[in-house]
Formats: C-alpha cells, structure tokens, sequence
C-alpha cells in the first residue's frame, strides 16, 4: 500500500441517501471537529454535562437543607456560598466555558465574596432572612444550568442528519482506523483513476466508486458494532469472577476475532484491487505518454527535412565566395603595386 494512506479516516455516509444530501452530510462531517473530553478520556455530550450539573446542584441542595434544619442559618450560608465559588472558580478556569457565562459567574462569585464579611460578621439589620441561603442557592442553580447548556462539547453529526446516516472516526476503534482508512485509499484511486481515463473508461470506474462505497459504508457499520461489542466483552471479562465464567466468554472473543479476520480479508482484498487500479492508471499514462511521442514525431521529421538543403553545397554562397576571393585578389595586387612604387624608395 501506498505511504500516503491516511491513518485517520474520513467520516462515511450512507451510499443509500441521494448524492447531493451525501455531499451535503459530509461537508459537515468533515468540518474540524475539537475534541471535548473528561479526564478519564471520554467524549463531552451535552447530555453528560447536563447530568454532571444535575448531580452538583443535587448535592449542594441536598447539604444546604440538611444544615439548615441541623445547624441553621450560618451553615446553611457557609455552604452555598462554598458551592457557588467552588464553581465559579472551575468556570474560570476551564476552556471550554462560554465567554459570557464566565463573566457572569465572575461576577456572581465575586458578589458572594464581598458579602460574605456582612453575614460572616452578623452586620445585617435585624434577623436574617431564612430565604437568602435559598435565593443564592437559586443564582447557582441559574449559573449551573446555563453553563451546562453553553460550555462547549463534543461536536456529532449535523443535527437534521438521518439516525445513523454518518459514521465518524470517533465512533471506531482507533485499532480500526487503519481497515477503513485503506478501502477509502482505494477509492481515492479510482476516484483519479476515473479523472485519468477521463471519456474513455476502460475500468467501469463508476460501477467500481458504487461497489466501494457501499463495501466502506457496511464496514464502518460492522466496526462500529464490533467496539460497541468488544468493550461489553471486556467489560464482562474484567468482572468475571472465575476461570468458569472467563471459559463461558471464550465464544464471544472467538466471534470478535473471526470477525477482525474477516474484516481484514476483504480490506486486503480491496487494497488489491486499488493496486491493480494503481498499475492500471499508470500503464494508461505510460501509453499516453507513447501515443504523444508518436504523435510529435512527425513535427521533427518534416523539421529534419526542412534542413535537409543544408546538406549539399549552395551555388549562391558558392558564388559569393568566389566573388570575395577575386576581391581579395584585386586589393592584393594594388597593394604590392603601392609598396614597389619608386617614390617609396
């Protein structure tokens, strides 16, 4: 195979859609995409942020009742307040936050901060209202809520595309990468070969770009079902609790990996083909190439015998040879006159 195979392959679609809502989903499949993870490596989706904010307000929510029917008021202040600093300062200095939501919490925090001396020092005017821990409770909630909904996650498919119309690289294996960034190699060759052949079109590159995209697009399908399957079985396997249930997983590796073979066969099998394509375009441009020489070589035969008068003498520059000789001549002749006169002596 050749060195310029991508290793990371494009995002595929579905070869049933109409080609210009093909083209279309891939403009947009194609477009960079940053990647938004967690710590632990996994992808950002709005729906796990939503959840993440979901169990931060719980939490805090949770202790404030519980310290205000416990410890009462001051604690109940202490902990929200903790709660929406704690926050705020994650939301300043994480990247993906949204600039506006990040103002706004600073500024939220910074609030907090100043009246924190007040309540901290009982400077407020008469018994403290029961309902303020709650109405900071309530800009955190607000803050939380609308950071979930703004910061940045990982970006899928266009939102109108199909239910499971695009195939992305992140939905694969980076293991797999490899297999379908090769079959779509292949279809890059044909792809030029077809521009190579242009009219002419010995190799049905059409039927060809038809049979591999679908080939791509059944792949993708199969290894992305292969790693939902294949982490389930690791999954499994890191919880057996015996060499019984571990023999008992034995079948499921064993049709994991007669499906990686297979897999390989017919990626192996593609790459072939894109090989012959390969030989074929470049015998194609060798021919081109001969046919051209051919061609042109009459320019030079008729521009050979267009010289061909060079070869024999010209009685013209004969003749004026001739004539400068018998000049040289004459002028001689004068000369040896002028020198021998007497009046010289």
């Amino acid at each position: 195979m050749s060195e310029d195979v991508i290793r990371r392959p494009r995002p595929v679609i579905d070869p049933a859609l109409p080609a210009p809502r093909r083209d279309e989903l891939l403009r947009g499949a194609a477009s960079p995409r940053t990647p938004v993870r967690w710590p632990t490596g996994e992808a950002v989706t709005r729906r796990a942020r939503l959840r993440e904010a979901a169990v931060h307000l719980l939490a805090v929510g949770g202790t404030l009742t519980l310290s205000l029917a416990t410890a009462g008021w001051y604690l109940g202040m202490a902990i929200v307040n903790i709660g929406l600093v704690a926050h705020v300062a994650a939301l300043a200095l994480r990247g993906d936050a949204h600039p506006a939501t990040r103002t706004a919490g600073v500024a939220a925090g910074a609030g907090a901060l100043a009246a924190g001396p007040v309540w901290l020092l009982d400077l407020l005017p008469g018994d403290p209202s029961a309902g303020i821990p709650w109405g900071l409770f309530a800009v955190l909630v607000a803050l939380v809520t609308i950071d979930a909904l703004t910061s940045r996650v990982q970006e899928g498919p266009p939102d109108d595309a199909p239910e499971g119309a695009v195939v992305h690289p992140d939905d694969l294996s980076e293991a797999d990468h490899a297999a379908l960034a090769a079959v779509q190699h292949t279809i890059d060759l044909v792809e030029r070969a077809r521009d190579a052949f242009g009219g002419g079109d010995s190799l049905d590159t059409d039927r060809a770009l038809e049979v591999l995209r679908d080939q791509e697009w059944r792949i993708a399908v199969l290894l992305v079902r292969q790693r939902e399957l294949r982490r389930a079985h690791l999954r499994r396997w890191q919880r057996a609790g015996s060499p019984r249930v571990r023999e008992a997983l034995r079948p499921q590796r064993e049709h994991l990996c007669a499906v990686e073979d297979a897999v390989r066969a017919r990626v192996g099998q593609i790459a072939e083909y894109g090989r012959l394509v390969e030989r074929a375009v470049e015998a194609h441009r060798e021919w081109e190439q001969c046919q051209e020489a051919a061609d042109s070589t009459a320019a030079y035969a008729e521009h050979r015998a267009a010289a061909s008068f060079l070869g024999t003498g010209s009685p013209e520059v004969s003749e004026l040879a001739a004539t400068a000789e018998a000049a040289r001549r004459v002028r001689d002749e004068h000369v040896d006159r002028l020198t021998g006169h007497a009046l010289l002596f």
